[in-house]
């Protein structure tokens, strides 16, 4: 069968051979299968992402010194009965597996094949049926709309808080259709590009702006001033919202500075933009205004069900998020107009290979 296997950092597609079920697994075809942030880090940085993993204690993730076969955000075709699924059933699942190393994460792994593949295995008691009324690209979306969710969660948020999403990539979309979804509000995008500006809006920000002073007018207009003195004078019995949780979905050196620095006093910081480097932060500042950091990654199993629950309630809503698609033999271009900034979201459909 063939795959898009990354190789020497660059994705080609080559005959692999057939996965081969172990007890408690299912055969099943990708239909689609998105590319991810960290995937375009993975393929021009393999060492350092693996390096990075493997210090943090994950064995179950890939040697960039041997082919992977990557796609961790997919919607499959079942080809054999499994547990409660039927040949023909679409599923969505986690993506892990039991492999020699222990839990090895599908899309990163040596042992097992990722979604950019034309067949390959999961765990029946990880997935689920998939609705049909629920598009195969929609329902592909659930892997990282977990991540929104488990974000959202970790803030611990309430109705008497406000909401700002720096950097509005997927992760950042999603973490805005997350909360709109919740019932949040309100909600502040920050982004550079129009065209993404103009999908946070479609996602349900209130407002969407380049970074600039707009944010610090947004703040103070809600009560929730930048400035320790400005707060102190601030009757908290009479403010609009009590606490700002702002959302960081950048990654890059010296965002975290920067958003405290715009960020209100006694403000959440939550952290989902991966920087790979060394970043530097002015403890005494953030404790000055009392600022929390929250660092945040993935997800866990009821979470993942959550996002999924989120999405067959209303297919329609994360719908537009899909920008575009690609066969197997596209698969590095893709991620080349990705780190352009070319598209938001683009899936991988094995089915159409070569």
């Amino acid at each position: 069968m063939k795959a898009a296997v990354l190789r020497n950092a660059r994705i080609a597609v080559e005959d692999v051979p057939e996965p081969q079920p172990q007890p408690g697994m299912m055969m099943v075809r990708p239909l689609a299968c998105g590319i991810c942030g960290s995937d375009l880090h993975a393929r021009d940085h393999a060492p350092h992402l693996c390096g990075l993993l493997h210090r943090a204690g994950f064995r179950g993730f890939m040697d960039p010194a041997r082919p992977v076969v990557m796609g961790h955000e997919f919607c499959c075709e079942v080809l054999e009965k499994a547990g409660d699924f039927r040949s023909g059933d679409r599923v969505v699942a986690l993506p892990f597996l039991t492999g020699p190393t222990g839990v090895e994460l599908l899309g990163y792994s040596n042992s097992f094949y990722g979604g950019f593949a034309e067949r390959m295995l999961l765990q029946p008691e990880a997935s689920f049926r998939v609705p049909d009324d629920v598009p195969t690209p929609v329902a592909a979306l659930t892997e990282p709309l977990s991540v929104a969710v488990h974000a959202v969660a970790q803030a611990q948020p309430g109705p008497d808080d406000a909401f700002a999403v720096i950097g509005c990539g997927p992760v950042g979309l999603f973490v805005i259709a997350r909360l709109r979804a919740l019932g949040l509000a309100p909600i502040l995008a920050i982004e550079p590009d129009p065209v993404r500006r103009a999908m946070a809006e479609r996602m349900g920000a209130d407002l969407a702006v380049a970074p600039g002073p707009e944010g610090a007018a947004w703040w103070n207009d809600l009560d929730l001033p930048l400035g320790l003195s400005d707060a102190m004078a601030i009757d908290p019995a009479v403010r609009r919202k009590s606490r700002a949780v702002l959302f960081e979905c950048v990654g890059k050196p010296g965002m975290l500075m920067r958003i405290a620095t715009d960020a209100p006093v006694g403000a959440v910081i939550v952290v989902i933009g991966t920087c790979m480097e060394s970043d530097a932060i002015e403890p005494a500042f953030l404790i000055q205004k009392g600022l929390r950091l929250q660092f945040v990654f993935a997800y866990d199993a009821a979470e993942f069900a959550d996002a999924f629950a989120m999405i067959c309630a209303d297919p329609d809503a994360l719908a537009p998020m899909v920008t575009g698609q690609t066969r197997l033999s596209g698969v590095n271009d893709a991620f080349d107009t990705l780190i352009g900034g070319g598209a938001i979201k683009l899936m991988v459909t094995p089915s159409l290979s070569p």
